[in-house]
């Protein structure tokens, strides 16, 4: 039998003919007590008690549990110098390895981008600002900066499987980079992102999978522009901070891509709300940086920031920062190893959705999609999902469940929002009886 956590629930999927029919094969009986009552085509279902297929255990012939899409997570994570600031990067080494070790992480890939990874030779800009052109002493006179980023992620994409970061596999490998690392403490505080995203995309899709996720952990502004050919805000003496527009269109062709597309998620750590000026005794770039990093988030996953963020702001050099930002913001209230977990664990959540496949039939037996019924168990009460009949019903507020194409099932609205949150939750499939019908 095949196994899937999804957070910390089981997913069940319960096949079977109508309860009291004709068909045949195995008339199971779901464990435990139940009591149920049902009503006919638009009505509900409903049981009490435990365990088993509830009202439909009279008519299931196997059971089987659910597999959601095949993911790859890859953290692109901030290590600048100014994460060595009010223990940011200390926390991020706890969070990460925290939320990972998690079993909702067991079916997933994961790998992990750090950055800068080296120092590199100054922008000639910079060598002109501090001794003239032509000079050929910038190197000795001036050191290096840290804009060196790798081409490849520095934990390599695996599955993780059941090992924890204190057994072994990648778990472990990210576990043994980041209590081995630290920030590339240079007063430059170069934080080369955008060359970071971009190779880190390139590995998601070098990668065989059917999901691609990407996670970007920083404290502030993108830099290290001026040792590219693409356009950027002056520091003072080079245009080295990195232009918004430029990181949006990068993240919105990967998002866009036909054959391997990758959504982007933000987490904005302390630090990541300046506006220009000194932050913690290092600059930032000449904008508000919430609003970029809110901007990101759109472009990069547009289906599943909150509902109730400043989605429809555009980035502009004086725009203010969105009063409701559409990243996961940790600028504000306490910020801890469990806050950036919980933000890194609800990325997840956010990524994979609530799709299932349906399972596989016996053999010669089809599934008749007008015979399939959706139940999700939460804390011991069960209750039988509708199947929507408004494409444009959201189900915010009742919970339904709609078919993906011909193979899968997704939870919408409310039950999705459910079974992501809980701790416990089952979810059932029961295929043949007449389908509930919203």
């Amino acid at each position: 039998m095949r196994r899937f956590l999804f957070g910390a629930s089981s997913i069940v999927l319960a096949l079977g003919c109508a309860a009291g029919s004709d068909d045949d094969g195995g008339g199971g009986s779901g464990a435990g007590n139940t009591t149920t009552s049902t009503t006919g085509q638009g009505g509900s279902f409903n049981t009490t008690g435990a365990g088993g297929e509830g009202g439909f255990q009279g008519c299931a012939s196997f059971t089987d549990e659910a597999v959601q899409q095949p993911a790859a997570m890859l953290i692109v994570l901030d290590k600048s110098a100014s994460m060595t600031t009010n223990q940011k990067w200390a926390t991020a080494q706890l969070a990460v390895v925290s939320a990972i070790d998690n079993d909702a992480f067991d079916s997933m890939s994961l790998g992990l981008v750090a950055f800068p990874a080296s120092f590199t030779q100054p922008p000639e800009c910079l060598c002109e600002f501090y001794c003239g052109a032509g000079c050929d002493v910038c190197g000795p006179l001036i050191g290096q900066v840290s804009c060196g980023v790798s081409a490849l992620p520095q934990v390599a994409m695996a599955e993780a499987g059941t090992e924890k970061s204190n057994q072994g596999g990648v778990r472990k490998e990210i576990y043994d980079y980041l209590v081995s690392e630290s920030p590339l403490s240079n007063q430059d505080d170069g934080s080369p992102i955008y060359d970071a995203m971009n190779f880190g995309y390139q590995a998601l899709k070098a990668y065989d999978i059917e999901k691609r996720i990407l996670v970007l952990i920083t404290d502030g502004g993108f830099s290290c522009t001026s040792l590219s050919s693409r356009p950027g805000f002056s520091d003072g003496a080079c245009n080295d901070w990195e232009h918004p527009d430029n990181v949006n269109q990068l993240i919105t062709m990967n998002r866009d891509d036909a054959m391997k597309p990758v959504n982007t998620f933000i987490v904005g750590l302390p630090g990541s709300d300046s506006t220009g000026g000194m932050t913690g005794g290092y600059a930032t770039p000449p904008y508000a940086m919430k609003l970029a990093l809110s901007t990101y988030a759109v472009s990069g996953s547009p289906e599943t920031v909150p509902l109730d963020c400043d989605q429809a702001a555009t980035f502009t050099q004086g725009g203010a920062a969105p009063a409701v930002p559409c990243h996961l913001d940790l600028t504000t209230g306490p910020f801890d190893g469990q806050v950036l977990a919980d933000a890194i664990k609800e990325i997840r959540g956010k990524a994979l959705g609530c799709v299932y496949d349906l399972p596989e039939p016996p053999p010669g037996e089809t599934i008749n999609p007008e015979k399939v019924n959706v139940s999700l168990t939460l804390e011991q009460m069960t209750s039988t999902l509708p199947k929507r009949s408004d494409q444009n019903d959201t189900c915010e507020t009742d919970g339904c469940w709609d078919y993906t194409d011909a193979d899968t099932v997704e939870l919408l609205g409310k039950a999705c929002e459910d079974v992501t949150n809980a701790t416990n939750a089952k979810v059932e499939i029961v295929v043949g009886c007449d389908t509930i019908v919203k």
